[in-house]
């Protein structure tokens, strides 16, 4: 029986050599693949983590003086336009009202009063005139004498300087369809209408859908115009403010698409997005203090600019976000087409017409005085 003996020196040597072939061509396959993906994906793409959601904060304040008699909302309550938030005692908005209305009924009739003795001193100069003119016209014949046509010429004088002194007194207004165009009326008529306002305001409504923040007002407190009572978060214009490095910016442009995942979610919600606009400054320099760079031990740290991003609304519909969440943000930067580092080129437009409501109430409002008044 023949026998064959393998010398294990040759048999560790040839594997060790087949081994390291095999292990320098996985390398070599390793590093071609990894270069091949930075090329064709990974070098179109920058990412962060330094992401987080913002939106629009609204600071609701007081507009009139007074004690706060009742609070209807909590914080994290979500509220719609005209929705009521606090109530402001109105005992003295009402009396100031009350005495605008007063004031405003007073000068119409004063100015009625003013056209009515108007028309009486034209009535009275009317007849002097007439009087006057008829005994001149028989001066001729001798019917009156020089010094009776003088009595009766300085009457006309003295009825006509009352006229001028009555229309002056009105400001020239003659007929009663003009009473409200007098600037005594318009005065008492723009006091009445602030008075009223002012009445109005003392209901804080919410001004445009939000969810209330923080609650800074309490039942018994006195507060005054400016004093902030709320602030309220616009849950529907939500965005995303991504930090990135300044070596991240070179290939990235407006409109270029973005991926988001926000942690509280995790990698199964994907966002859809798109680049904005850029910070017009890094967050260093536009800190309360920013750095001075040019003074003391001089240290380079690579600035974070921060990227506006604008998320889909339809995809935050099913799945809400809030206000300082951390997001995972990946800009694709092939398309190069777009314009680098500007400024957003769109408006974000924020309004509310209760204001203006509340200006029609109190139109509405004097109105009824006036109606009263000329009656």
């Amino acid at each position: 029986m023949n026998t064959s003996t393998i010398n294990p020196a040759n048999q560790n040597k040839f594997n060790r050599s087949k081994a390291f072939r095999i292990f320098f061509l996985a390398l070599i396959l390793i590093t071609l693949g990894s270069f091949i993906y930075w090329f064709f994906l990974s070098s179109h793409y920058e990412s962060t983590d330094n992401a987080y959601v913002s939106a629009p904060q609204l600071q609701i304040s007081s507009q009139v003086d007074g004690t706060v008699s009742a609070v209807l909302i909590g914080e994290t309550q979500a509220v719609k336009t005209g929705d009521l938030l606090f109530k402001i005692d109105t005992t003295e908005a009402k009396i100031s009202s009350e005495i605008a209305d007063a004031d405003l009924m007073k000068a119409i009739r004063t100015v009625r009063s003013g056209i009515s003795f108007l028309k009486q001193r034209n009535d009275e100069y009317k007849r002097a005139l007439q009087d006057y003119d008829r005994r001149a016209s028989l001066q001729g014949n001798a019917a009156f004498s020089t010094e009776e046509l003088s009595h009766y010429k300085t009457q006309v004088e003295v009825a006509k300087s009352a006229y001028d002194q009555a229309l002056e007194n009105i400001d020239g207004r003659t007929t009663l369809d003009q009473v409200k165009d007098h600037p005594d009326v318009l005065r008492a008529l723009g006091a009445a209408k602030r008075a009223y306002v002012a009445l109005l305001r003392a209901d804080v409504k919410a001004p445009v859908n939000a969810v209330i923040a923080r609650r800074n007002a309490q039942v018994g407190q006195r507060v005054s115009p400016g004093v902030p009572l709320a602030t309220l978060i616009l849950k529907d214009s939500m965005w995303v403010d991504a930090n990135f490095k300044e070596n991240q910016l070179s290939k990235m442009r407006i409109g270029q698409p973005v991926e988001l995942e926000a942690d509280v979610y995790g990698s199964k919600v994907v966002y859809k997005g798109k680049v904005v606009g850029f910070s017009p400054g890094t967050g260093s320099s536009l800190s309360l203090l920013p750095a001075q760079n040019a003074t003391g031990n001089w240290v380079k740290v690579v600035q974070r600019l921060p990227v506006r991003i604008e998320i889909d609304p339809e995809m935050m519909k099913s799945n809400p976000l809030r206000v300082g969440l951390t997001m995972s943000v990946t800009v694709d930067t092939k398309d190069s087409s777009g314009i680098a580092l500007q400024s957003m080129q769109t408006t974000e437009e924020i309004k509310t017409d209760m204001y203006d409501q509340q200006t029609i109430e109190a139109v509405n409002h004097v109105n009824k005085i006036i109606q009263a008044a000329t009656r």
